[in-house]
């Protein structure tokens, strides 16, 4: 017999009156809903880590996506169904679904991206440059916690430590805990393998560092983080995911904290250190460690890069740095080792005289007063100037290329700021000198010998380096001597 609407309408009112019921009993069980308000740091509930620039590292549903993680800190599960999550301060944007649990100890991830709906999925992301409000609340809408984010870097996640700051880490462990394991765990649960082999430094845009067979390349270096020693046979590194453009041979071995580089030098790869693709340096790519399968070991998603800077792994933090040091540390030591592997570490030269108005002094092979640079080896051997620079802008340090002299000990070369771009015999740079210029003498490895202001000086003055390492105006040059 149909129903009345009458009746209908009692029997739809009743069922949400049952299904009110159940959810109000599974909020009280949890022991924090409808409570009138919350001391800081009382409710077991936080926000323990989020992502606000996520595009490396997809979840399980292979969606790469901002996201937030909340923790239960209480040592029992806690029910967090209807609980509310949300970054604008005037209303929820996402509850948790029914029967959503978060164990004692445990954490739940809430995916954040306004391309999906339903279960675990938040209809917004968040803002990278951050100062965005974030909220944890309960069914009553009562604020549980509340953040204001940082700025994040891309692929980096901000960490809530035990003291309620945040600090940044390169190792995101969205549902696990805050450590290595916790990362490697992660990696595995989304498909990817856990390796003690990293990437460790990259570079995109090498004019000054050259591989062995001395060209200029781009270069990709790889760390054993592990204890013990690590074969790369098989592995592969690539500009794109899954499909390995490089493979490292078979019995190449890693010792625990050793590294490899291999130099991106692209269709001219014939060697078994160089791979056949380049790097971009416009911060448009993403590097990639493989395994044999092609699953992502690592990547590294690169930011713009000025020529001769590389982005290298430094405390677990990733980096920009001017010190690049292919086959040797992330540090200070390893960047001066580096430069005394390739010659440069007991090298000194300085600049000892500049001459910025020479109107009837110095002249050159042509007969021309020119400005001038003297320079003075001040170690105790001989040195080849060739291939250094000397540049006026610090913005262009590797601006005009010494051609081939040598100095032998306290020996002085006077070259000419003429403009005249010349390297063989007489040398003429192809920049003038200035008042309120920096003058710059850099070795071909871009480690920077000397460095000095030039200042403004009266015609045919002199600004000299005087014996105690000071620098003063002169009336009385002495080019070459």
């Amino acid at each position: 017999m149909p129903i009345s609407r009458k009746k209908y309408i009692l029997v739809l009112l009743a069922s949400v009156g049952v299904f009110a019921l159940v959810l109000a009993l599974a909020l009280a069980m949890s022991g924090g809903a409808g409570s009138d308000s919350v001391a800081a740091g009382e409710h077991p509930l936080r926000i323990s880590e989020y992502m606000a620039n996520n595009t490396a590292y997809p979840n399980a549903d292979g969606v790469v996506c901002d996201w937030i993680e909340i923790e239960n800190t209480s040592d029992r599960d806690f029910n967090v169904s209807g609980y509310r999550l949300s970054d604008d301060v005037t209303r929820a944007r996402f509850a948790f679904p029914v029967g959503t649990v978060i164990p004692a100890g445990g954490r739940a991830v809430v995916w954040c991206t306004p391309e999906k709906s339903g279960g675990m999925y938040a209809p917004f992301s968040l803002k990278s440059q951050g100062g965005e409000t974030l909220l944890l609340m309960n069914s009553a809408n009562t604020v549980l916690d509340q953040i204001i984010t940082l700025h994040s870097k891309r692929n980096y996640s901000i960490v809530r430590l035990d003291n309620g700051e945040f600090t940044v880490s390169a190792e995101p462990t969205p549902g696990y805990p805050d450590t290595a394991e916790g990362f490697a765990a992660f990696l595995a649960a989304n498909g990817e393998s856990a390796s003690p082999v990293r990437l460790n430094e990259i570079m995109a845009a090498g004019k000054l560092y050259t591989d062995p067979d001395g060209a200029p390349a781009d270069w990709i270096e790889v760390i054993n983080l592990g204890a013990e020693t690590v074969d790369l046979g098989g592995l592969g590194l690539s500009d794109k995911e899954g499909e390995s453009r490089y493979t490292f041979p078979a019995g190449t071995v890693l010792a625990p904290g050793e590294t490899r580089v291999v130099w991106c030098v692209g269709e001219d790869a014939n060697r078994e250190d160089q791979a056949a693709f380049r790097i971009s340096k416009l911060g448009t790519e993403t590097i990639f460690l493989l395994d044999e399968r092609g699953t992502a070991l690592d990547r590294v998603q690169l930011p713009y890069l000025k020529d001769d800077t590389s982005y290298a792994r430094r405390s677990g933090t990733w980096t920009v740095t001017t010190n690049a040091t292919p086959g040797y540390a992330n540090d200070e030591e390893g960047y001066a080792e580096w430069v005394r592997s390739m010659g440069y570490g007991d090298v000194r030269v300085e600049i000892t005289e500049l001459c910025p108005k020479n109107v009837g002094g110095l002249t050159d092979a042509d007969g021309d007063a020119c400005d001038w640079i003297e320079l003075r080896n001040a170690g105790t051997d001989t040195v080849s100037l060739e291939g250094w620079y000397l540049s006026d802008s610090p913005e262009k340090l590797a601006r005009w290329k010494l051609g081939d002299v040598s100095l032998a000990p306290g020996q002085v070369l006077v070259v000419f700021a003429s403009g005249k771009n010349r390297s063989a015999g007489e040398q003429h740079t192809d920049f003038a000198l200035s008042a309120g210029e920096t003058v710059t003498l850099m070795t071909p490895v871009g480690t920077i010998a000397d460095q000095t202001e030039c200042p403004a000086v009266g015609e045919d003055h002199a600004w000299a380096r005087l014996p105690d390492g000071s620098w003063a105006e002169t009336d009385a040059p002495t080019p070459g001597r």
